[in-house]
């Protein structure tokens, strides 16, 4: 006699349906302005988790939201704290970095991270993100007072992907705004903020480049070189993560003379060399080099 075929499964909901650790893309109307979605609950994940994350120096400003548990800072803008630093607050923002910094977090701790592009939330808020660089302090603090209760709402949503949408729904239209007035930026943006690009908006702008050195050290916290650099590394290795590209491949095609200084450029920033780092992302499941995971 034939079995009965059972229902199929309803799809699960609410937190538990969300993977413990994820990076995830913006939507395409913010990819200009949202670098990626990051969150890590380790409360769900084995017991033997690390707890520490490093960030290494990376042109994108943040905002994290420590939705459980606590977390500390050990290093940050090249030093390594005596004694563990004050706990971070509940809604932090990190700006810029030339180095990486690390935290601790404990081992129930739950984040939830909006990175944002080079210059985006400068051009968002109208603020100057030169005195964030190497810093990370309280959000509610530095943001303007129209963000505030966005910033709660995303802390207090009963999950990641809430949190995601909120995001989402709070910068499409502020972001739509800001992209018809600076449209000159965007393509700096796109071309990786290289020389040409830079000298591209120059012209269009009417600046000196002392001008626009000084302009994006506002927007961005960096100079336009340092922008350049961490771009053109991270890229170059995103290439041989998802194209499958050699190290010499990704080195050639991204600008730079050869592999040794490619190699070079892999370790000062993210610590290993390249043949490291690609086998590093696919190890299932590791948080560490984040910008680097696969979503």
């Amino acid at each position: 006699m034939e079995q009965p075929v059972p229902p199929p499964a309803e799809p699960p909901t609410g937190p538990q349906a969300l993977p413990a650790s994820a990076l995830q893309a913006p939507p395409g109307a913010l990819a200009d302005c949202v670098r990626a979605f990051f969150w890590r609950d380790l409360g769900r994940q084995p017991p033997n988790t690390p707890t520490d994350t490093r960030v290494p120096p990376s042109p994108y400003p943040g905002i994290i939201w420590l939705t459980r548990g606590t977390a500390q800072l050990v290093e940050c803008a090249g030093a390594t704290a005596a004694a563990a630093m004050p706990a971070m607050p509940a809604i932090t923002l990190s700006g810029a970095h030339r180095h990486p910094y690390h935290s601790v977090s404990s081992h129930d701790g739950d984040s939830f991270c909006l990175a944002f592009q080079p210059g985006a939330l400068g051009l968002l808020t109208g603020q100057d993100l030169a005195p964030l660089t190497d810093r990370v302090t309280d959000a509610t603090t530095w943001l303007p007072a129209a963000w505030h209760p966005f910033l709660a709402a995303v802390h207090a949503a009963r999950d990641h992907g809430v949190r995601q949408a909120l995001c989402v729904d709070f910068l499409t239209p502020r972001w739509a705004a800001v992209a018809d007035r600076h449209a000159a930026w965007l393509q700096v943006l796109h071309q990786a903020w290289q020389r040409g690009a830079r000298q591209a908006l120059a012209s269009a702008l009417d600046w000196t480049p002392r001008h626009l050195q000084r302009r994006t050290r506002q927007l961005a916290g960096l100079r336009p070189g340092e922008i350049e650099r961490m771009l053109r590394a991270e890229h170059a290795l995103l290439a041989m993560r998802d194209g499958n590209a050699g190290a010499l491949d990704a080195a050639l095609r991204h600008g730079y003379a050869d592999q040794a200084h490619f190699s070079r450029e892999a370790r000062a920033l993210f610590e290993k060399p390249p043949a490291a780092l690609k086998a590093h992302t696919r190890r299932p499941g590791d948080d560490a080099d984040w910008l680097l995971r696969r979503s």
